[in-house]
């Protein structure tokens, strides 16, 4: 069976099962419980629509979970059919960047793409942001900068709670005047991309940006 489940499908099937893991040490009534597994089974299948019998069946294994073993055994299960990032290299990543001076690219090699969303990274010393992403079929790299700021508050992206910063890039209006627009973001974001469950707040701020 090929991969068929993206990183933030995992994400979210991830937070289905620490629910259920609460759930399971928490609720001793089996009818309650049983309803719980039900309703995270059903928001997994919504998550993932179509699917082959194949797949359904391995999704479905979350029904039969009884202890915290189970469903640890049951992310394991599911690893194997994660789709990485789409493969990118560094010359592609350097010509979505063309115009940027000096830029500075993170090992390719130290990126886990299992776990990747979107790729981004800080360049630290001209407080910039990069973010890569395959939009509508094409590779879309932002570049922005950032404010040395640390606060807590909500991501744009994964709308958790967490450490961000006000991320701004410059956005063509017309042929001759540009905006900016600023977001909270996360200033980790491989931590961002750990907690991303729906991809759709990238995609808009990205169809903004770009």
């Amino acid at each position: 069976m090929e991969p068929f489940i993206k990183p933030f499908h995992y994400n979210f099937i991830r937070g289905q099962v620490d629910l259920l893991t609460h759930q399971l040490t928490t609720v001793h009534d089996a009818d309650v419980l049983e309803a719980v597994i039900y309703s995270a089974a059903q928001k997994i299948f919504d998550l993932l629509p179509v699917l082959t019998a194949e797949q359904e069946e391995l999704l479905m294994h979350i029904r039969t979970a009884q202890a915290e073993s189970d469903l640890i055994q049951y992310l394991e299960q599911l690893r194997p059919y994660v789709q990485p990032f789409p493969p990118i290299s560094e010359s592609q990543l350097r010509e979505l960047f063309k115009k940027t001076k000096k830029l500075r690219i993170p090992p390719l090699q130290s990126i886990d793409f299992l776990k990747t969303t979107y790729v981004s990274w800080n360049d630290t010393g001209n407080k910039k942001k990069f973010l890569v992403y395959r939009l509508d079929g094409e590779w879309v790299g932002i570049e922005s900068t950032y404010l040395p700021t640390i606060q807590k508050g909500i991501c744009t992206i994964c709308h958790q709670y967490s450490d961000v910063t006000l991320v701004s890039a410059r956005t063509r209006q017309s042929a001759d005047h540009y905006r900016a627009v600023g977001n909270y973001m996360c200033i980790d974001s491989d931590h961002c991309n750990e907690q991303v469950t729906d991809p759709s707040s990238l995609e808009k701020l990205l169809a903004k940006m770009k």
